[in-house]
Order: structure tokens, then C-alpha cells, then sequence
């Protein structure tokens, strides 16, 4: 499995954000995405995720040689950011079954078992609208980590988490990261330096 950037632009009338990017991201490899404030992290994983279209250049998933089609790589894929939201009427075991619908959880992963390291299991019947932002981010990671996807996205990880929580995030990501290409962005150190292969300077070019 490889995703492939290729001469990948983003720009809009009056802010020029990355220009000409090229990387090629392989499997089992975790990879951080840094660069400054505004300068295009977060669009850049839009970008690859599909939600947004590149300015010029394109975003390839490859796998034994075959590129897979847009339409299709929302199975592939994991991901978790500050502006994704979960859906607020749905208790957090609504919200598990629901999410099992479209994907089926990791070989050799307990979701309940996960839940309760994420000391989240005292809150199944809680609605997900009386969560607090750390509840709801510990849940956006597991929704990411836990279930198959060969890609995962993870766009400032630990926004809202304490310091327990981020110790949390390092052990998930620590179990769950093999066989797959993780991207990270984030400009905090904390979040990538146990895993990354490559810090990414998007800033840079």
C-alpha cells in the first residue's frame, strides 16, 4: 500500500498555502506533517482524505499496483480532527454500532476492552451531546485507530486531552499503528516524536 503526493498545490485568491509537494508515504511507516500556523496542514489532510480538491497536482492510493478510485477510499481510510464531529443525539453505544456498519474493527481489538482504557465504558448510555471535548476526542481516536483502515489521518490528536489522556494516545497509537501509513499533523512535538519516521516541513516544500 502506498499513497503517493504528486505536484500537490493548494491556493486560494490571496493565500498561496503549499505548492509542488511530492512524497510517497508506504505502509507500517508512521509519518509527521508539521509546518506553521496557516500553512496548510489541516487542508493537506482534507485534501488527501477527499473532502477538498488540490488547486493543481493529485493524491494516489496504490496498492499491489493498482490505484484505487476516489469513490472507494473512503474504506481505506481513518480519521480524526478537531472539526469532525460526532453525532451528538447518538449515545456513545449508538455511535459504536452505528460506526461498525461501515467498518469492521481491527484483527485481535476488543472495542469494549478499548472503551474502558479510554475510561469511557461507565458512559455507554450517555448521550454523546454531555461529553466533554476530552470524552468526545478519546472516542474520535478509537473510532480512528480501532477499526480497518489502511490509512489514518490524525489531524492534532490529542486537542482536549490531558495529560493522562495523552499517555493513553501514545499507547493506542503505539498498538495500533503496524500495517498501516499513519499521518499526523500537528506542530506539538508530543504527538509524533515517539512514532514518526519523517517530519514533513509542509512549510518547506
Amino acid at each position: 500500500m502506498q499513497l503517493i503526493l504528486e505536484e500537490l498545490s493548494k491556493k486560494y485568491p490571496k493565500n498561496k498555502l503549499f505548492e509542488n509537494l511530492n512524497h510517497t508515504f508506504e505502509i507500517n511507516n508512521t509519518y509527521a506533517i508539521t509546518g506553521e500556523n496557516g500553512s496548510g496542514k489541516s487542508t493537506l489532510i482534507k485534501i488527501i482524505a477527499g473532502v477538498i480538491a488540490p488547486s493543481k497536482g493529485t493524491v494516489k492510493y496504490v496498492e499491489n499496483g493498482n490505484s484505487i478510485d476516489k469513490e472507494s477510499i473512503h474504506q481505506i481510510l481513518g480519521i480524526t480532527a478537531p472539526y469532525l464531529n460526532l453525532i451528538e443525539e447518538f449515545t456513545l453505544s449508538e455511535h459504536l454500532n452505528f460506526h461498525s456498519k461501515f467498518k469492521t474493527t481491527l484483527i485481535n481489538t476488543d472495542i469494549m476492552n478499548e472503551i474502558e482504557n479510554a475510561n469511557l465504558i461507565q458512559s455507554l448510555s450517555k448521550p454523546i451531546a454531555e461529553f466533554s471535548s476530552g470524552m468526545q476526542q478519546r472516542l474520535k481516536l478509537i473510532l480512528c485507530c480501532c477499526y480497518n483502515a489502511k490509512v489514518m489521518l490524525l489531524d492534532e490528536p490529542t486537542s482536549h486531552l490531558d495529560s493522562a489522556g495523552v499517555e493513553w494516545y501514545k499507547d493506542l497509537l503505539k498498538r495500533k499503528s503496524a500495517d498501516r501509513i499513519t499521518l499526523i499533523a500537528s506542530n506539538n512535538p508530543i504527538e509524533y516524536n515517539d512514532f514518526a519516521k519523517k517530519i514533513i516541513n509542509i512549510g518547506e516544500g
